[in-house]
């Protein structure tokens, strides 16, 4: 998967556009409404799950660098004293 980083973005356009040609083939318009509203749903929970693991890291992040801050001011009021 993680080779979709470094693909073009016209180049992942036309392979999802093909990609979605070749899915409907054959299908009734109430299959591709389910088939569409599938992935829709699928895409919004990766979406939601983007989200969050983006907002733990950042909340991580924010924890080290208080930690860090701490410690550097520990560091200077013992050079204080």
């Amino acid at each position: 998967m993680s080779d979709f980083s470094n693909i073009n973005p016209d180049t992942l356009v036309l392979i999802v556009s093909f990609l979605s040609v070749l899915l409907s083939q054959n299908l009734s318009t109430d299959e591709l409404n389910v088939l569409g509203n599938v992935f829709t749903q699928i895409g919004a929970s990766l979406l939601t799950k983007a989200a969050q693991q983006t907002s733990l890291e950042s909340k991580e992040e924010l924890k080290n660098q208080i930690a860090d801050m701490e410690q550097q001011l520990k560091k200077l009021k013992r050079q204080l004293c």
